[in-house]
């Protein structure tokens, strides 16, 4: 069953200047999650982007959820390839390499995503690649980068969230730790190769020369957790996984009502007066257990058993809008169905149809760039394909 449509009018074009990469072209000889998301960003400013699958195709086709399974094609696949034109070449091939080789001369990026090494075997590796292309920005997503450690490892999400530290912080202190509930480090990964990408298009503006640009998921899950392992560095202690609380400070923490759960985020002194009044608690601010942020974190325990008292007399719609009012920040606990259900979903217009599918789009807003439909990918054959067409 198809899901709602939420965008109403988000795919109207508005006048304005064109999209920032209109005239790149970018190849995509990347697999997955993490460099065929760089691929949808860069088509999002506007790039014109062929994508290049093995001949049994991205494995990413085969990455659906139970929910998913009677689906003709993977919602992930779907999601992180639209905007593309998609034909499926064997580069171990002298036909394959040839068709590609022929598209890296016309391009201006090209993002691959094999283990270190790989390209370079297939004679399509960034030394290669430059020689026959000087203006050519080369990106790379590795799982560990290229090193001596690293090259020998292959890498996806989870087994970074692993290695990186990332499953160590995440959960309850009572339990074993648990990896956050999506591709979080897949993603972040694309948008970092994003940036990087368009680094070094603004530098080629000004020297006239390509790049290469290397990013591994390890790297990407490590600056993800910039402020704890920073926190590591200076003092060797491991901030204890904390839940749904945030570590540093309190009233920071999910909270039950008499029907659903919220958030708030109250740890500031205002916010923290105006909660206890709202809550009809006002002798919390004098309790010296709970005098400062610190100290009501050292205490998150009896606060929490407090605060979900009282919270205990209304329903979450309640309490967010009556805290909503004095201006403490708090928010709805929400499922997927709730997310998409909210008028807020709507106003961002970020969930649309794309064809017959449904897709999210890029999180950037260009006020004055000319805004377009998103479309859905096109498998053509290879024949068929060739930039600007």
């Amino acid at each position: 069953m198809a899901g709602p449509d939420v965008s109403a009018d988000a795919t109207a074009d508005v006048t304005g200047e064109e999209l920032p990469l209109a005239g790149i072209r970018v190849l995509e000889l990347a697999q997955m999650v993490a460099g065929p998301s760089a691929g949808l960003l860069l088509a999002d400013y506007g790039a014109d982007v062929i994508k290049v699958e093995p001949p049994q195709g991205d494995g990413g086709r085969q990455l659906r959820s139970l929910a998913a399974a009677g689906l003709p094609d993977s919602p992930v696949f779907v999601g992180y390839n639209r905007d593309k034109r998609l034909i499926r070449l064997d580069l171990r091939s002298a036909e394959g390499r040839a068709k590609v080789l022929d598209l890296v001369d016309q391009a201006d990026v090209v993002i691959e995503a094999a283990r270190p090494g790989a390209m370079e075997r297939l004679g399509l590796g960034a030394d290669e690649l430059l020689a026959r292309n000087p203006r050519l920005v080369y990106a790379s997503v590795s799982g560990f980068g290229r090193g001596p450690v690293g090259r020998t490892r292959g890498g996806v999400d989870i087994v970074v969230q692993a290695e990186s530290g990332i499953i160590s912080t995440t959960g309850y202190p009572d339990r074993p730790g648990t990896k956050i509930g999506f591709t979080a480090v897949d993603a972040a990964c694309g948008h970092t190769l994003c940036h990087g990408i368009l680094a070094a298009l603004f530098r080629r503006e000004r020297s006239g020369r390509g790049d290469v640009v290397r990013v591994s998921l390890y790297d990407v899950g490590l600056h993800l957790q910039t402020g704890p392992l920073t926190e590591y560095l200076m003092t060797g202690v491991q901030t204890p996984r904390a839940g749904n609380s945030a570590p540093l400070t309190a009233p920071a923490d999910l909270l039950r009502c008499a029907d659903g759960e919220i958030i708030v985020s109250a740890y500031l002194d205002p916010h923290w007066r105006a909660f206890t009044r709202t809550l009809g608690a006002p002798e919390l601010v004098d309790d010296p257990r709970f005098a400062d942020g610190v100290l009501r974190a050292r205490h998150r325990a009896e606060l929490v058993e407090l605060l979900e008292k009282r919270l205990a007399a209304g329903t979450v719609a309640e309490w967010v809008a009556r805290l909503s009012a004095v201006g403490v920040l708090v928010a709805e606990v929400k499922d997927y169905a709730g997310v998409v259900a909210d008028p807020l979903a709507a106003e961002s217009g970020l969930l649309r149809r794309v064809g017959p599918d449904h897709g999210v789009a890029s999180p950037v807003r260009l006020e004055h760039t000319r805004e377009r439909e998103l479309r859905p990918r096109r498998e053509l054959q290879a024949d068929d394909v060739r930039f600007g067409s």
